[in-house]
């Protein structure tokens, strides 16, 4: 059961994740959407898009961690157990992902785009092991995440016996040596591939969803440590929270500064620039576990964004931003006109992904919850 079962018993912090989650990656492109060429904005718009699509990684592992945690304690973990959490899972993804998709395909024939392997992407594995995105860019961490709720479960499943009479421990041995594992496969790539520049690295790395599932995992992590340590962990929220800024300061900042990068330290991006980033987030997340509430004021408009966040996801970029590319000729535009460009944009945006929520979505998690 989720940690937001009802409404009234969401948890507010985690609904200021989302909501700065989905800010970041909408904002991510911006540059594109208006034609920047400005080196400054195009890098803010990378990190900003990298931290969103992380924070929304070490979020679901944590939510789904909990889940399959507490499935894993129980003396009933079976095949049907399996199959119950993929039905509500994929329930929850799958409707909304498919309808976007076969209007990103209609898109794209229609503007005679390539489209060529368009089919991979109803199994997920347009960036599996190699990057074949051709459309629809965005649905790539989409990817990551299915199959890691695909093969986690089965490794639990199979590792259940195995530590039935230790569970505490066998969960935790279990997302480690899955998280190792994830770490072998990168070093393997590291030893076989010279990579010279981030475009490289981001097609060959950090888009593949064999190299990436261990970030959703270290969210796993977070979800043991809060299920048997929550009141320790709880004294310490506001420093870890702490830590956590000063760390990501560190990575994004000050190594870059020093102008640790792709060719100078190859070893680091592409083996534990991942795992620094996703322990990063996943140190500051107790801090907004713990933020239960807040006025109306900011609860209504975080939770508004929020609920819509995997709507908006889904279809910001390859369908609102790429038809209004070819519909509007921003280099005309004065900077007020850009501006309003702009919220016109933000209003689109969050207009249509309320619409497929609400009649949508949330139609489809009620039969879901029901059923």
């Amino acid at each position: 059961m989720s940690l937001e079962k009802h409404n009234n018993q969401r948890i507010f912090g985690l609904d200021v994740v989302r909501a700065l989650a989905i800010l970041l990656v909408l904002f991510s492109h911006v540059y594109y959407l208006i034609g920047s060429s400005n080196p400054l904005l195009i890098s803010v718009s990378g990190l900003f898009g990298f931290a969103g699509v992380e924070l929304f990684f070490v979020l679901s592992g944590f939510l789904i961690g909990t889940i399959l945690l507490k499935m894993f304690l129980a003396d009933d973990f079976s095949v049907g157990s399996l199959f119950i959490f993929l039905k509500r899972r994929w329930f929850r993804t799958l409707p909304a992902y498919y309808l976007v998709l076969i209007v990103n395909i209609v898109i794209a024939v229609f503007f005679a785009y390539d489209i060529s392997g368009w089919w991979k992407y109803f199994v997920f594995i347009q960036n599996f092991s190699t990057y074949d995105i051709v459309i629809f860019t965005e649905s790539w961490s989409l990817s990551v995440e299915e199959w890691t709720y695909v093969i986690t479960p089965l490794v639990l499943f199979f590792g259940y016996k195995v530590f039935k009479n230790n569970k505490k421990f066998g969960f935790l041995v279990l997302i480690v040596l899955l998280i190792a594992f994830f770490h072998l496969l990168r070093f393997n790539l590291y030893l076989h591939i010279t990579i010279s520049d981030m475009q490289a690295w981001n097609l060959a790395v950090k888009s593949l969803t064999i190299y990436r599932i261990d970030s959703i995992l270290i969210g796993f992590l977070m979800a043991w440590g809060h299920y048997y340590y929550k009141e320790t962990i709880k004294k310490y929220c506001v420093y870890l929270f702490i830590i956590s800024l000063h760390l990501f300061f560190l990575q994004f900042v000050v190594l870059n500064v020093l102008g640790v990068d792709i060719i100078s330290k190859p070893l680091y991006f592409m083996v534990f620039y991942f795992t620094f980033s996703s322990l990063t987030i996943a140190l500051g997340l107790p801090f907004f576990i713990n933020w239960e509430t807040a006025g109306n004021l900011l609860r209504k408009p975080v939770e508004f964004i929020s609920k819509v966040s995997y709507s908006v996801y889904l279809l910001h970029y390859s369908i609102v931003t790429v038809l209004m590319k070819q519909f509007f000729d921003v280099s005309k535009f004065s900077s007020f006109g850009l501006l309003g460009f702009l919220l016109f944009y933000l209003f689109v945006v969050f207009g249509l992904s309320f619409l497929l929520y609400k009649y949508y979505e949330k139609p489809l998690m009620n039969l879901r919850d029901n059923s």
